[in-house]
């Protein structure tokens, strides 16, 4: 906070020569959620959006035949990982059109124009011609698997599966189909099994950065973070080159593991061709990690370097902001904003630091002016609801989130804070239908879960075994969907803690407490627990950091999960 109303004040004109910029039409957000790591390339998701892996998993065993010699010259064998250069002019698919013309019985023909197509990113063609091939040829193994791989691609994942076993129970070493079948499961959210399929064809995997990605992706599902981590080393000095080794830090990011995200980074810092984008990422992991003065370092070397762009201003404005130092957290937001004026993304980063570090009434000239600068946009009316929630202008708030819901009635920001505001304004009956429509709305959305369990816990309605399964249901969904919200395992901790299951209760605060040491409410709850488990001496621990937290932070150490719980 501002040391006093003087300084707030100081600070509030400075925040309106900010806003006070020449309006220009706004360009497409780049990220709302602001943390999300850079790329400068196309990056393997869920689907390979390049057909390297699909030569890597194709163009294999019918590949050796040739044509007639009355077509023209054979085509070349292949590997896996070298297709044929022939596979690259268009007069060779022309030659295999006219054979397979000639002799529309002979799967040979449409298995290679399978190929070919494959090759030429032609997926749903050359899924037809597989099928064809295979048609006429039921039994041959290599074809199957290269329309299996042709189904992956397409996004046909349970097709691509079923021929795969179909291989596998055929071939039961087919390399090539394992380690196929083991990306199809793992696109299918099978992480055992993929783990399993992966770790078999270790020499395969290696020779890929997407298939490495892909183990480590089912080892952190799993987990499994030391073995993730250890798959992720395989891309340190790959032939694929500083690429590979950033999207594997990206990786690990994605799944929060910031010090292999970190390493991974540093370890190109020579070698990547944009150091202005490796450096943010290399911050940004640091920052994740709470690491903030390491970050802020990393920063501003990069900017000394001339590579100070709008987010790294925004997210130098978030550093300082997590070091309670005001006046340098206002100058690098205003930098940003500066620089990308029709970017809403850095008002809300703005409006959302002034709200943590609750300097209520900076936040809502920021809220405002988004709002008349973006008038279209949810999250700009989801900002100001929030501020107006915090200040207790229910009504204001009510018209706030409304707002925002009908810009966006798919912002689960948004609905969960018209849910919270009719809480706090006791209107527990549309509170109640928020949540439910809500929680049926964004099944994955874990914050808003939690909050629905929390609002389940305090209503005025009795409590009966279905409604406590119900909460229950709510916290664990909330636990398995992101594990890193502290509030989830501090009240599945106190669930425990009341129905004396003291191993969880006990496990479930001590992640609460890592998670956010500096929460009180948890080590108080640690300090009940210690008590009753006959621990004096941790339980006199807690009692004395939760008491020095108090005094630090009057405002946010309330004990009673009711209070504080109503906010977004």
């Amino acid at each position: 906070m501002f040391a006093s109303l003087a300084n707030l004040m100081r600070e509030l004109k400075r925040i309106s020569s900010i806003i006070r910029l020449t309006y220009l039409p706004a360009s497409p957000l780049k990220s709302l959620v602001r943390w999300k790591f850079q790329r400068t390339g196309p990056v393997c998701m869920h689907f390979p959006s390049s057909n390297r892996l699909v030569a890597c998993l194709v163009l294999t065993g019918h590949c050796l035949l040739t044509l007639p010699d009355s077509l023209g010259r054979p085509l070349l064998p292949t590997t896996p990982f070298h297709p044929a250069q022939e596979r690259e002019h268009p007069e060779e698919e022309a030659r295999l059109r006219e054979a397979f013309k000639r002799a529309p019985n002979d799967p040979s023909y449409a298995a290679r124009l399978g190929s070919l197509l494959s090759a030429q990113n032609k997926l749903p063609e050359a899924a037809l011609f597989f099928e064809k091939a295979l048609k006429l040829d039921p039994g041959n193994i290599d074809i199957r698997r290269d329309l299996a791989a042709a189904y992956w691609q397409l996004g046909k994942l349970a097709d691509a599966r079923k021929n795969l076993e179909s291989v596998l129970k055929a071939r039961p070493g087919d390399t090539w189909g394992i380690l196929l079948l083991g990306m199809v499961s793992e696109d299918l959210g099978d992480h055992q099994r993929a783990a399993k399929l992966l770790a078999d064809v270790i020499p395969l995997v290696r020779q890929r950065p997407e298939t490495i990605d892909s183990l480590a992706r089912a080892y952190y599902h799993l987990g499994q973070t030391d073995k993730a981590r250890n798959t992720l080393e395989m891309l340190v000095g790959h032939p694929a080159g500083p690429e590979a080794v950033f999207q594997g830090g990206q990786l690990a990011a994605e799944f929060k593991d910031y010090e292999t995200a970190q390493n991974l980074f540093t370890s190109v810092k020579d070698t990547y061709p944009d150091s202005a984008v490796l450096n943010y990422n290399i911050a940004l992991a640091q920052f994740s990690a709470k690491h903030y003065q390491e970050s802020e370092k990393t920063l501003t070397a990069s900017i000394g370097y001339g590579h100070g762009t709008a987010d790294t201003y925004a997210l130098l404005g978030w550093i300082y902001a997590k070091q309670d130092h005001p006046p340098e957290m206002l100058q690098a937001f205003e930098k940003a904003i500066n620089m990308e004026p029709s970017n809403p993304a850095h008002f809300l980063d703005l409006g959302d630091a002034l709200l943590e570090k609750m300097n209520y009434g900076t936040a809502l000239a920021v809220a405002n002016e988004a709002v008349k600068r973006f008038p279209s946009l949810s999250r700009a009316y989801s900002l100001k609801g929030s501020v107006e929630l915090k200040l207790y202008l229910l009504t204001e708030a009510l018209k706030s989130y409304s707002a925002a819901i009908d810009l966006d009635p798919n912002d689960p920001k948004a609905a969960l804070g018209l849910a919270l505001t009719q809480w706090n304004a006791n209107q527990n009956e549309e509170a109640a239908k928020s949540f439910k429509e809500g929680a049926r709305k964004f099944p994955r959305d874990a914050f808003f879960l939690m909050k629905h369990a929390i609002f389940l816990l305090n209503s005025s309605d009795e409590r009966n075994a279905e409604r406590e399964a119900r909460i229950r249901v709510l916290l664990k969904r909330s636990e398995e969907l992101d594990d890193s919200i502290a509030e989830t395992h501090f009240q599945l901790g106190n669930l425990a803690m009341e129905a004396n299951i003291y191993a969880e209760a006990l496990n479930e605060l001590q992640l609460a407490a890592k998670i956010d040491p500096e929460l009180p409410k948890v080590h108080f709850a640690l300090a009940r627990l210690y008590r009753r488990v006959g621990r004096p001496e941790e339980a006199e621990k807690e009692t004395e950091l939760h008491r020095k937290l108090k005094e630090k932070d009057e405002q946010n150490a309330e004990v009673n999960a009711a209070i504080g719980t109503r906010h977004p």
